[in-house]
């Protein structure tokens, strides 16, 4: 009898607890074969000792013994287990499976994993949809700026490198400081240290644009990701080489992976982030023009802190040599000091657009700019209602921030072109000035400063983000749970940490397994007997026989057909497979920009589920 003759309802025993465990774990990982062909083997096969004693020996893999221990011992502890409760549990926690197991994976395949992210699926949610979340505070806006302006720090009386964060009416918000030998990182070799140090070292040379965008994915993935038992989440350079769209190398016309140049400038920048330090007002900062008081009188701050914290890094290593090749991935969170604006019932959670991430740090540094005000105002717009306020101009060049070397005619063309660029690529649905410009006066004595900048433009913003932005975004992204299950499972792991340890911590699951195995061997199969009277029966896996069903195919004409036939809205669709309203409107209407594997298979799951009912 092949797995799907396993009852959803029959408490299961040891073995079959093993095997359930891998067969609906196992989807997670389809693009790593070589960890679904050793689990394989530690589910279906039984060693003497595991026979002896019920329960995993020492010798099975660290990977698969966490994860039987997480449904085991942590999220049905001292409770008779259903291939249902696994299922269910899989679904639930399958980010925080992916990152419970990770550290696991790297241990047992560091030349597989040392290029993987644990925040594949975030990133490949990110590109589908064209945006990620971030937050639409203004002190925020200032904190993510002041990254982007290296040449305003200038040494301060403690000997490191400092500028004030000054908001839009020219008050002084905070003071920014630099610290980039004061390395906090741990559990480092000494080669390892070394280079988070070559990053480091050139710390000010890494503040631009490019270092903005980091800042937000970082916080970004921070909110919609589990986090470990000490509140960090794993970044890896991957995350953001995807979202700028960087193309891989090729060899032989076939791609082979990022280049290391483009990895470590995505790093040094992290360990940028990681050197500053903010001290924002306690809301009794003075205006900078106060020249009777002294320097030190103008502010009234908190202690420093640093925006992030860096704990633990993952390095590559040379197969053949053995040398470091590069810091791939960190651990990172951010500090009490931006967690406010993340978290909490105060937060304004708006989008930003993923143009901010592929337009270039070096010609298109207006266009990063300009995009990321505009989504910060149509947020805080929405909300106001007041979407149809006009910009002026002279506030959009501040913000621009173009290049000095422009003449005034060479201004006025580089703003237009930016404007139009941003329609053209969808950041801005249109753009146009409130009254028409006299061009006469255009290149006339003083026409810059005292005529056009004067001038106001009304840009509206796209459909998407209006309707997004009036939603409470990420309303329902609380992880409290799942972090109880990291510090559980990190205690099991502290607890467990020899073979003796977890055969104690096991026993009585044990007992529990034995004796259910003795109850259902003494029962008969029945068809009449209910489902909450489990059957024991005779199981002979065959992996050629797995599925004989009738092969249903993913298309968008066969969604659409079943979605009619069911007689549901594309809305409830959606929440019944798991994927966005608008990624499945899209899908149906062929208007899906990239395919999605992970998405793709959970509408083909709904379908084959969908086509047994009907």
């Amino acid at each position: 009898m092949n797995y799907d003759d396993i009852s959803d309802r029959l408490i299961l025993n040891y073995g079959l607890l093993k095997i359930v465990i891998f067969e609906e774990s196992k989807y997670l990982f389809e693009d790593r074969p070589y960890i679904l062909e050793d689990w394989k083997m530690e589910a279906y096969k039984m060693s003497d000792e595991e026979l002896r004693r019920q329960a995993p020996c020492e010798k099975m893999r660290h990977s698969f013994r966490a994860l039987f221990f997480l449904f085991t011992q942590t999220l049905y502890s001292e409770k008779h287990i259903t291939k249902k409760m696994i299922k269910d549990a899989v679904a639930k926690y399958k980010d925080t499976i992916k990152i419970l197991l990770a550290g696991h994976f790297i241990n047992e395949y560091p030349n597989d994993e040392i290029k993987r992210s644990v925040n594949e699926e975030k990133i490949d949610e990110a590109l589908n949809r064209d945006y990620i979340y971030g937050s639409m505070d203004m002190d925020y806006h200032l904190m993510r700026d002041i990254v982007t302006k290296k040449k305003e720090f200038k040494e301060s009386e403690t000997g490191h490198l400092a500028t004030e964060i000054i908001d839009n009416r020219g008050k002084v918000k905070g003071l920014a400081e630099l610290r980039p030998y004061e390395s906090h990182i741990t559990e480092v070799t000494s080669d390892q240290q070394a280079m988070w140090l070559e990053m480091i070292g050139s710390t000010i040379n890494s503040l631009d644009e490019m270092t903005a965008d980091l800042f937000d994915l970082i916080t970004y993935l921070w909110m919609v990701t589990p986090k470990s038992n000490d509140g960090y989440i794993e970044f890896h350079s991957n995350d953001a080489l995807r979202l700028r769209n960087l193309k891989k190398r090729t060899s032989n016309g076939r791609e082979i992976d990022f280049r290391e140049e483009d990895r470590f400038n995505i790093m040094k920048r992290v360990a940028a982030l990681s050197s500053i330090w903010i001290s924002l007002g306690d809301q009794k900062v003075k205006v900078l023009n106060t020249q009777e008081m002294k320097e030190n009188e103008l502010y009234n701050f908190k202690d420093f802190q640093r925006m992030f914290e860096v704990g633990k890094i993952r390095v590559a290593y040379d197969k053949k040599s053995g040398e470091a090749k590069g810091i791939y991935a960190v651990q990172v969170k951010p500090t009490s000091i931006l967690t406010p604006y993340l978290v909490g019932p105060n937060r304004s959670i708006g989008l930003l657009d993923l143009k901010v991430f592929q337009y270039s740090h070096y010609t298109q540094r207006e266009q990063k700019r300009l995009t990321r005000y505009l989504n910060l105002q149509w947020k805080i717009r929405t909300i106001k209602r007041s979407l149809q306020q006009p910009f002026k101009v002279a506030t959009l060049l501040k913000v621009m921030d173009i290049s000095s070397r422009y003449n005034g005619v060479q201004v006025r063309d580089k703003f237009e072109t930016v404007l139009d660029e941003l329609q053209k690529d969808d950041v801005i649905k249109s753009w146009g000035y409130t009254e028409e410009i006299q061009e006469e006066k255009v290149g006339k004595k003083g026409w810059l400063k005292n005529y056009w900048t004067k001038f106001s433009v009304l840009l509206l913003p796209t459909d998407i983000v209006i309707q997004e932005n009036q939603k409470n975004l990420l309303a329902d992204t609380s992880y409290t749970i799942e972090e109880k299950i990291m510090n559980s499972m990190y205690q099991m792991n502290q607890e467990n940490a020899t073979a003796r340890s977890a055969e104690l911590s096991f026993s009585h699951f044990t007992e529990l397994a034995q004796n259910e195995t003795a109850a259902a061997e003494d029962i008969e199969f029945s068809p009449n007997k209910s489902d909450r009277e489990p059957i024991q029966q005779a199981f002979k896996f065959n992996d050629d026989n797995l599925d004989k069903e009738k092969e249903i195919t993913l298309s968008p004409e066969a969604m659409k057909e079943m979605i009619d036939t069911l007689n549901v809205s594309i809305r409830q669709t959606a929440t019944d497979i798991g994927i966005s309203h608008s990624t499945l409107s899209r899908y149906i209407r062929k208007e899906n920009k990239r395919q999605n594997k992970n998405n793709d298979q959970k509408m083909l799951n709904w379908l084959k589920e969908k086509g047994k009912r009907t």
